[in-house]
Parts: structure tokens; sequence; C-alpha cells
């Protein structure tokens, strides 16, 4: 009894100290990190706020999860497919896959920007680094539509990692997250220009991640690339490199750019930099000024600041960057995405319907087509289809012959016929290579008999 008694208690005892030696291990991690824990908590909270709003991104991927899960309803080959994997991972795009999927992104990005501190701590002000990487405007209220937040954090990662098998890895999930990332794989191949071996490992692994969605494009259009071609045709050559900047990019950029004449000389080249310097060129020469495609300033800056403050704690650098903050707010506040209004007409859901807003059908169950996909829309009314457009005034409405419906927030051209709806949709400007592909090649990848022309 004596020994079963003594061995049991130093069971217990040992058992005690793996539980103090997992506490006292918590409670380094903690200290040692608290910053980043501490400002992650609200930049998850404010991703979440931001993600269960309707938004024309989050739709398409959701729906893009459904379509690689099986339940093909509605597919943009325009997009990148990681996001919408994920969805499909996360619940099949279930109600809850844009949430699940956002965390990742979120948890992703805090592993990305930990790492970057791990490898510069000793010139770092953690707590300077961790304030402007979660809580810095741009990145707080306009990192998340479904992609960009991905891309950027597995671009971090492959920037922060050593082995050139991980970095080809996570650039290949980057830009399979957004499609304009490819280009900075300059940074990454220059940061290997001393070890050609390196740049051909790092370069296989990344066509190996590219490989699958490689694949899909060709069964589907019989071009290994048309889903990059597509987008290049919509965001490049339909919409120009030249638009405005706003008030608050100018801002951004500018205080990049102040932070950058402040750094050292070592500094100046480093690959945070060079990646955000490229990406102010990218922006520059773009048709598309949103604030979310210059994020990747938004990390160069924290490290830009963090090393200009090293391990100096500033209250009025605190005073600054909320000032900085508000002014922000003030140009640009916090983006709220009003719900758009979908007809509950039973020839809407019946029957052929086609919108400017189609996206937001989908939520409603009803299989809604590109209008900008349609030619002549006077016949696809006189052939059984409706309208529903809400930028009415930029079509000429004058052309086409149906029944007008006015409801304030949109207006309704209603055929006096009902052709029936399709029960999926390809949408994209060259959606009639698929259709052209899929009848010529034989292959019989994807079922095309209910496509409507």
């Amino acid at each position: 009894m004596n020994k079963k008694g003594s061995t049991k208690r130093i069971i217990i005892q040992k058992d005690l100290e793996k539980k103090f030696s997992l506490i006292v291990f918590i409670r380094k991690i903690f200290l040692e990190y608290k910053w980043f824990i501490v400002f992650f908590i609200p930049f998850l909270v404010v991703q979440l706020f931001h993600i269960v709003q309707q938004n024309w991104d989050t739709v398409a991927y959701v729906f893009g999860g459904k379509w690689f899960c099986g339940n093909q309803i509605y597919l943009e080959l325009i997009r990148p497919p990681f996001p919408s994997f994920l969805n499909c991972v996360f619940g099949g795009g279930g109600e809850y896959s844009m949430i699940l999927s956002t965390v990742f992104a979120c948890v992703v990005y805090l592993i990305a920007i930990v790492l970057i501190y791990k490898k510069n701590k000793s010139e770092l002000n953690p707590f300077v680094f961790a304030l402007f990487s979660f809580l810095f405007p741009s990145i707080l209220f306009h990192s998340n539509f479904g992609s960009d937040l991905l891309a950027l954090s597995f671009l971090l990662l492959a920037l922060s990692v050593v082995s050139p098998l991980k970095k080809g890895f996570f650039f290949g999930l980057s830009s399979l997250s957004r499609y304009n990332y490819l280009l900075f794989g300059l940074v990454l191949v220059f940061g290997e220009r001393k070890n050609p071996k390196n740049i051909l490992k790092m370069l296989v692994v990344f066509v190996l991640v590219w490989v699958p969605w490689m694949v899909f494009n060709y069964l589907m259009t019989g071009n290994l690339l048309f889903s990059l071609e597509e987008t290049s045709f919509l965001n490049v050559m339909q919409k120009g490199i030249i638009a405005p900047f706003f008030v608050e990019q100018i801002l951004i950029i500018g205080f990049f750019v102040f932070l950058l004449f402040l750094s050292k000389k070592k500094d100046f080249f480093n690959s945070l930099n060079l990646v955000a310097l490229l990406n102010v060129i990218m922006f520059i020469f773009s048709g598309i000024k949103e604030t979310r495609l210059i994020n990747l300033l938004v990390v160069a800056i924290a490290f830009g600041a963090g090393k200009l403050f090293g391990d100096k704690y500033s209250k009025k650098l605190v005073v600054l960057f909320v000032l900085f903050n508000v002014l922000l707010l003030i140009l640009y506040p916090f983006p709220f995405y009003a719900s758009t209004p979908i007809p509950s007409d039973d020839f809407v859901k019946d029957c052929r319907t086609a919108s400017d807003k189609w996206v937001f059908f989908y939520d409603e169950g009803v299989v809604s087509e590109c209008v900008y996909d349609i030619v002549d829309l006077n016949a696809f009314v006189q052939s059984g289809g409706s309208l529903v457009l809400y930028d009415y005034k930029n079509f000429d409405l004058n052309s086409i012959s149906g029944t007008l419906i006015n409801r304030t927030d949109y207006i309704i051209i209603h055929s006096n016929n009902c052709a029936p709806q399709p029960k999926k949709y390809i949408s994209g400007s060259l959606r009639n290579y698929v259709l052209r592909w899929q009848k010529t090649s034989k292959i019989g990848f994807y079922d095309y008999s209910d496509w409507v022309e």
C-alpha cells in the first residue's frame, strides 16, 4: 500500500510540475508578446464585424467555396481560388465559412507579424511595431474583403522564413489569393540573387502550388492561365492604368516615404521596404485606387516606426498615432455596407433575370446573370428575361421594350414571357470561351447543358 501510495504521489507531483511548467511557459510567451496579443484582439473583432456585412467580394468567395465543394451555383473564374478553397474547407461555403476563414487569415497575419518581430527584436520597439501593424487605420478597416489579408499575410510569411521551399510555398498561396502579388516575387528572387539553387527550389515549389489551379483552368477553358488572363483583361485593359488618388492614400504613401528616409542606409533596401516601394509603383499605375491595395505599406510603416523608436517608449508617439488615425477616419470613415434590396417577385425567382448587382441575388436563391455580359438587352427581355437595374441612369432604357416597374432603389424591366432560370452560372467578361471549349474539347469536365448564352 505504501509503495502504491508513494507511486501515486510521484505521478501526481509530476503532473503538477508539467502543468506548472506549461503555465510558466504561457506566462512567459504572453509577457514577451503582450502588445501583439492586446492589439490583435480589437483587430480580429473589427475584421469579423466587417466580414459579416454584405460585400460583393465576400458573396463571390462564399459561392466559390460552394462550387469547389460540389454545390455548383455560381463561379467567377476571374478570381484567384485560395479564398474560395478555404471557404470550402471551413464548412463548404456555408453560413459560417467566411467567418472561420477570416479568423484563419487574421491568425496567419498575427504569426507573420510576430515572426518579423522575432527576427528583429533587438532593434524593434514591440509596442510601436504591434500598434502600427494591427491598429493603423487602413489595415484595421480596409484589409478584409475576402482575399486581401490572406495575400498580405502569406507574402509576409514568405519574406520572414529562411527556407526557399517554404518561401515558394507561402508565395504560391499569397499569389493564389491576389494575382497582382505575383509581381512581389521579384523581391523574393532579388533576396536570393546570390543563391541560384535557392531561386530554383523556390520556383519549383511555387509552380507545384499553382499546378492544381492551372489544371482546373485547362479542364474548364483549355487555357492553363485563363483566370489570370481574364483578371488582366478586366482590371488592366478595361479599367486602364490611371486613376486619381484619395487624400488618405496620399497621406499613407507620404508617411511611408517619410519613415523610409529617416531609416538607416542598411534598412532602406530591406525586403519590407522593397515590396512597399513596388506596391507604391503598382498603385500609381493602376486604374483601381482602393486603399486596401496599399496595405503592404502599413507593415513597412510599422517596421520603420518600430526601428525609429527602438526600445524607447514615447507618449508623444502614441498621441501622434491617435491624431493620425483620427485624421484618416475623418477623411475616410469606417466602411459600412448597406444590404442591397432584392425583389421578391415570382418572375424574378422563377424566370431568367439579369442585374448590374447580380452577385447579391444569389444569397436570395436567385441565379441572376451579369447584365454587362449580355450583348443585346432588348433581345434578352423579348426572349423572356427581366432586368433589375440599380444604377439605371447608366443604361439606355428607351432602347429596351418591356414593362417598367420603379421601386425607388431600383427599376425592373419586366418581360411578358418567362424564360427558365439557369441552375448555375459562370460570370466573367470572357465567359463564352468556357462554353466554346466545353463544346469542342469533349473532355466532359463541366456540365454546360443549362448554360445560358
